[in-house]
């Protein structure tokens, strides 16, 4: 849309500083096949960007700008990202070898017997003599993913800019539980997962009966680390706000690179960053406020969701003493 209010008024220069930073890899596509079109039309496309693949598979001509001054313009044909990454940091990159192996012996997380009954106390398990050990270094094989992860975590923060604000209560707790949900994919992976997640969270949410809405968080609300984010709020009818109660986030290689989480491709050589993704499934404190206030009967009493009956040992209606 920017776009095109620009070439409307008539520009013939357009000005794109890191375009890509929250596209999925279709969208990127679809706007490198736009760029070519205008570059056809006789228009000129300055394209600023740290991604050296993009850079290349768009420009024709590459300047290298490192710490405000021009260090070289070449023309994009013949040049690799390692060149260009190299003018841009001023030396030559180290190349490390692959060829022995990266798994050490430090083991970095380890599960023994890891057991969990049905939740009705009959049948199946759900889980039963679940071993796992992690070494540091450990190389993922592509074909193992995407791995999901679950973990249930206790959480203590000061919100800043809160002034007080909701401190009294369950809306804005500074200890609270919750259960997160994490992905690690591979790039391509990545776009599924991330509606995997949501839609995992929605059908939590759906399943309590409460009324929600999603947002995608625009791209000025987001970290840097963020590649892609939606926030799932649900409606407290006795605050009239929507109350945040999970975040699901795509971070890219961001927090992959900072923890060196690495997969191989069958029959390549070397290895490539994973991608990361997480979301909170759900925020305890703010789903049973929700419940509370969307579930209250004319006597003050609050009927139980369906779905919690088998988990309240007979108690379909708590009733106020």
């Amino acid at each position: 849309i920017e776009i095109l209010k620009v070439l409307y008024r008539g520009a013939s220069i357009i000005i794109l500083d890191e375009p890509t930073a929250v596209l999925v890899p279709q969208e990127v596509d679809e706007l490198f096949a736009n760029l070519r079109e205008l570059k056809a039309e006789g228009l000129a496309v300055i394209f600023i960007s740290h991604k050296l693949d993009e850079v290349l598979s768009v420009a024709d001509t590459v300047t290298v700008v490192r710490r405000g001054t021009t260090v070289e313009t070449r023309p994009a044909e013949g040049v690799t990202s390692r060149q260009l990454a190299e003018l841009m940091v001023g030396s030559e990159l180290p190349s490390p070898t692959t060829e022995t192996s990266t798994v050490t012996d430090r083991v970095v997380l380890e599960v023994s017997d890891l057991a969990l009954p049905a939740s009705t106390g009959s049948g199946r398990p759900l889980l039963s003599d679940v071993d796992l050990t992690i070494h540091a270094g450990e190389i993922l094989d592509a074909e193992e993913l995407p791995a999901r992860y679950m973990a249930h975590t206790s959480c203590y923060r000061r919100e800043a800019g809160s002034a007080g604000r909701d401190t009294r209560g369950m809306l804005r707790a500074h200890e609270f539980d919750k259960v997160e949900i994490l992905a690690v994919t591979t790039p391509e992976q990545a776009v599924g997962m991330l509606e995997e997640l949501r839609d995992r969270v929605v059908r939590a949410i759906d399943g309590l009966g409460l009324p929600h809405r999603t947002i995608e968080v625009c791209t000025g609300d987001m970290g840097q680390s963020h590649h892609r984010s939606f926030d799932v709020e649900v409606y407290a009818p006795g605050c009239d706000a929507w109350l945040e109660v999970s975040s699901v986030s795509w971070f890219g290689d961001y927090q992959a690179r900072r923890a060196d989480i690495r997969f191989r491709r069958a029959g390549q050589k070397g290895t490539e960053v994973a991608h990361t993704l997480n979301a909170s499934a759900l925020a305890v404190p703010r789903v049973w406020a929700a419940i509370v206030e969307n579930f209250r009967q004319p006597d003050g009493s609050v009927a139980v969701p369906e779905v919690l009956h088998r988990y309240m040992r007979g108690t379909t209606v708590i009733r106020p003493r």
